[in-house]
């Protein structure tokens, strides 16, 4: 076959003709469709599973299913956290149990769900906070402001924070001040005459709104945002140098605790967060310096009503969602430019999306107390060992590796720390007591309590190690997640994906495998992704290879991706392929899905009477998705994974168990030569 097109390509040249169909035709995934467009099956024709497994394996389902209104897709992803959200809901509606945690949890669902009350009250509680700020008139005043959890309602000093791992000890948390908080995304925005694009609008809009229900003119409510937005300006130089260092890739600074102290001294950032319960010691991390450095400079008495209006600004538009149905219904109409679609929600989706970011912790919890087959987290434990053990044999047949980098590989197999389903061990934060209208709460006291709870819950978390003895406290295990954290070299399967697609305890082990375990296969691959593969056994930063097995290793991923940058990801609507730039942005998560496939089929060798057909299936499955034509231009443009689609069709059409299980051919659109297959793993 070859052959023939070789020669078709010679006598079109010969000829003068330009081969352009020869050519679309050679290109990897020529005779597959981006399935994962909705809508996309309406008028075509056959499509056979030996020409484009994804779109043959999910055409029923995609055909039949509908996105729901407010959403831009439906998937395998969007069903199982449907399946979820309906059991935390039917708790949270349900009878009162003897349990003081739930009955905050449902007191709290009540009070989001009493629009009347909240319609009634409308923005004035957050009248005094507001006087308060503004009644500032110095930093030295704004210090003590920012420093002060039951003033400054943002809860933070106007940076975006989290914990993250020490540079040298991954055992030890520091503390990652990321940057400022900005208003724009593009600094242009800030010169002079240029116009607000849609997201700064938004926020004008809805900031102006607010401030106008809270007793502000027109003309106030402008000035107020005007100066906000001018704050930022005065940043604008620092901003442009932080942007000059993305382009070079190194931007984060580890700075130890003196010289961070000594370089912000108009702006005490140290002593701020010590009075807002965090124990900075050792080294501050600063992905923006360069910004931090703007802040700093520009917080003198001079901009004071520049920084007032900046912070208060940010604090309104953080709580948009948290007083009456008009703000919240107004506010989602500004955003609809931004996001496409309305961002109103049905009164349960919402008050679980409240939830879910003011007391996460306890919602965890209700999942796996009333919600959760606890007989699942064994089993899945026992899986992720057998691969664990499959993988730890694909490595030692690694022919490429020398004794000594197998041995490094090894090593972080074998002493992995797994976090599967929920925890059994939890720190003793406590909890948050949330109580009835009746008892005098309301949503926004509800809300202040949850949200000084999480920042006792990160404050606590700085001090304690990552040893395994407790998961991190961002790891929320009733979302449909599972992950791989090099820093700690942990595998994370969360409770929420153990269900729908994905996994069922009374499932044969090939839809096991074809499920569950292909992500799990996969989040084992990043330890060994051109991220991972820089971390040892202990989460640090340190090289186990020898220098030619590097080589190697890169070698097979510069052929991976190679390979991806001539993929269309979205043939029905452009010829335009991934490039060389999107493939180095989904290179680590294809290896994972090529590494993890590998490792499932080697379980599968060793099985009596394997049903590949039901395997392959179920992992088709898995990548099914219905999404918006803008949407999926997005996820292309954006996301670190291949297409859906692809995720499926690329690692299958690798291996011989699939193409010989479906008797593909040389002529059908799932075959891929021998000497054109990609495995880093």
């Amino acid at each position: 076959m070859k052959k023939l097109i070789a020669l078709f390509l010679c006598l079109c040249l010969m000829a003068g003709i330009v081969p352009a169909l020869a050519e679309e035709n050679t290109r990897p995934g020529a005779m597959w469709i981006n399935s994962g467009i909705y809508g996309t099956y309406e008028g075509r024709g056959e499509i056979r599973l030996q020409d484009d497994y994804a779109a043959a394996v999910n055409r029923e389902w995609a055909e039949t299913v509908s996105i729901p209104e407010g959403a831009s897709n439906a998937s395998a992803r969007t069903e199982q956290t449907d399946n979820y959200n309906r059991a935390k809901l039917a708790v949270l509606k349900g009878e009162k149990k003897d349990d003081p945690d739930l009955t905050s949890l449902q007191n709290f669902y009540a009070l989001l769900l009493d629009w009347d009350t909240r319609n009634e009250t409308g923005l004035q509680p957050l009248k005094p906070y507001v006087e308060d700020l503004m009644s500032v008139s110095s930093t030295e005043e704004m210090t003590k402001y920012y420093s002060d959890p039951e003033r400054n309602i943002l809860g933070t000093p106007m940076v975006e924070d989290e914990l993250m791992y020490h540079p040298e000890d991954a055992l030890i948390n520091i503390l990652n001040i990321k940057g400022m908080k900005m208003l724009v995304k593009n600094t242009d925005e800030l010169k002079p005459g240029v116009e607000e694009g849609a997201d700064l609008t938004a926020k004008r809009l809805t900031a102006e709104y607010m401030l106008k229900r809270l007793g502000y003119t027109d003309e106030e409510a402008k000035e107020i945002f005007d100066n906000a937005k001018e704050f930022e300006r005065k940043c604008q130089p620092w901003t442009e140098a932080l942007i000059a260092r993305y382009a070079t890739g190194d931007f984060t600074d580890y700075i130890p605790i003196a010289d961070f102290e000594s370089r912000y001294k108009n702006l005490p950032l140290a002593a701020i967060y010590r009075a807002l319960g965090f124990d900075v010691q050792g080294y501050v991390c600063t992905l923006s310096a360069n910004m931090l450095d703007g802040f700093e400079a520009n917080y003198t008495d001079e901009n004071i009503e520049y920084i007032k209006a900046w912070t208060l600004v940010n604090t309104l538009l953080d709580f948009t969602r948290y007083f009456d149905r008009e703000t919240y219904e107004a506010a989602a109409k500004f955003q609809e430019p931004v996001t496409g679609t309305g961002s109103v929600k049905a009164d349960d989706a919402y008050a679980l999306e409240v939830m879910e970011a003011v007391v996460p912790t306890m919602l965890d919890q209700m999942y796996v107390n009333y919600c959760f087959n606890k007989e699942i987290k064994p089993q899945v434990t026992e899986l992720t060992r057998m691969m664990i053990d499959a993988y730890r044999d694909m490595i030692n047949e690694e022919g490429w590796l020398a004794d000594e980098t197998k041995a490094g590989a090894i090593e972080k197999l074998d002493n992995f720390k797994l976090y599967i389903c929920y925890p059994d061990n939890l720190p003793d934060y406590g909890s948050v007591t949330i109580g009835t209208a009746e008892e005098g709460e309301t949503v926004f006291s509800a809300i202040m309590k949850g949200r000084k709870f999480l920042r006792k819950v990160e404050a606590a978390a700085l001090t304690m190690k990552n040893d395994g003895t407790y998961w991190r406290y961002d790891n929320y295990y009733s979302t449909l997640t599972a992950c791989y954290i090099a820093e700690e070299n942990s595998i994370n399967v969360y409770a929420g994906i153990c269900g729908g697609d994905y996994y069922d305890p009374d499932w044969p082990l090939e839809k096991k495998l074809g499920g569950l375990c292909m992500v799990i296969g996969h989040e084992i691959t990043h330890a060994f992704d051109t991220k991972g593969s820089q971390y040892d056994k202990n989460g640090n930063k340190k090289n186990w290879w020898t220098e030619e097995d590097r080589k190697s290793f890169q070698e097979r991923v510069d052929k991976l991706t190679a390979f991806y940058s001539k993929l269309v990801p979205m043939p029905q609507v452009s010829d335009e392929t991934y490039g060389e730039a999107g493939a180095m942005r989904i290179k680590s998560e294809a290896i994972a899905d090529l590494g993890s496939l590998k490792c499932l089929l080697s379980i599968a060798k060793k099985q009596a009477n394997f049903d590949y057909d039901l395997f392959f299936r179920q992992l088709a499955i898995n990548q099914k998705q219905a999404r918006y034509e803008p949407a999926e231009n997005a996820y292309v443009a954006t996301d670190s994974h291949p297409v859906e689609a692809y995720r499926c069709n690329i690692p299958l059409q690798n291996y011989d168990e699939f193409l010989h299980t479906y008797h593909i051919e040389e002529s059908d659109g799932m075959y891929l030569a021998p000497e054109d297959r990609i495995r880093v793993w």
